[in-house]
């Protein structure tokens, strides 16, 4: 299982589906469509296990406007497509560290089956986040599901997302108890980049006075479900 760091600046925006499909239509002549995606309809389903310590820190990281946030996730592309992820954030810096999982292990992790995770020990994200589960009770918290249509540009290392339809439910419950954790009508974009963005893409988004937004999916979930 290889691991991955990736460091990036990362920006996030408020829109309506009307926006929406204006610059959809406008990035799908300029980027790569994401290879995740359905070529018909252009997205793909994502479903991610956020894990949370006994005092659910990582809510109050974002409650308390705290620069420096970090969270760890069991992210879900499809059946055997599931990654663990450590991910920072330092205002719009976001650094991500990932390994692919098995279906054992990902079991394991949500499980707290130490005996089989003691076995991949050696890698240093099963290590940190055993440690965390020892020490601070880390234990998987909410589910988020979402659609997310996505677009790559590989000079700067661009990738703009659309994340729609995101609903949270407790981790444990059926998904028939999901609820929507942003207003109806409107969509998460996304904007990521590694170096920078080429002007090409940077006249087409920034062009639109789209609505800045510090949208946390697990944060707005958890308040949701548990507010």
């Amino acid at each position: 299982m290889g691991q991955l760091d990736i460091k990036r600046t990362e920006l996030k925006f408020l829109i309506t589906y009307e926006e929406y499909r204006k610059l959809s239509n406008q990035l799908s002549l300029l980027m790569n469509l994401d290879s995740h995606a359905n070529s018909t309809t252009r997205d793909y389903f994502i479903s991610s296990v956020y894990f949370d310590d006994l005092y659910q820190s990582r809510v109050g990281e974002k409650a308390d406007g705290i620069e420096y946030h970090q969270k760890f996730r069991l992210r879900s592309y499809g059946p055997g497509d599931v990654r663990l992820e450590y991910k920072t954030k330092v205002g719009n810096l976001t650094g991500k560290e990932s390994i692919w999982v098995t279906e054992e292990l990902s079991t394991a992790l949500i499980e707290r089956n130490f005996d089989i995770l003691y076995q991949h020990i050696d890698s240093p994200l099963i290590a940190d986040i055993v440690t965390r589960m020892k020490l601070d009770d880390l234990h998987p918290e909410v589910v988020i599901d979402y659609s997310r249509e996505a677009y790559t540009y590989p000079e700067g290392d661009v990738r703009i997302t659309f994340d729609k339809e995101i609903v949270a439910y407790q981790y444990g419950n059926d998904a028939l108890f999901a609820r929507k954790v942003h207003e109806p009508g409107y969509m998460i974009l996304e904007v990521k980049y590694t170096e920078f963005i080429p002007e090409v893409i940077r006249k087409v988004v920034f062009s639109h006075k789209y609505q800045v937004s510090s949208f946390s999916k697990y944060y707005m979930g958890w308040i949701i479900l548990f507010n």
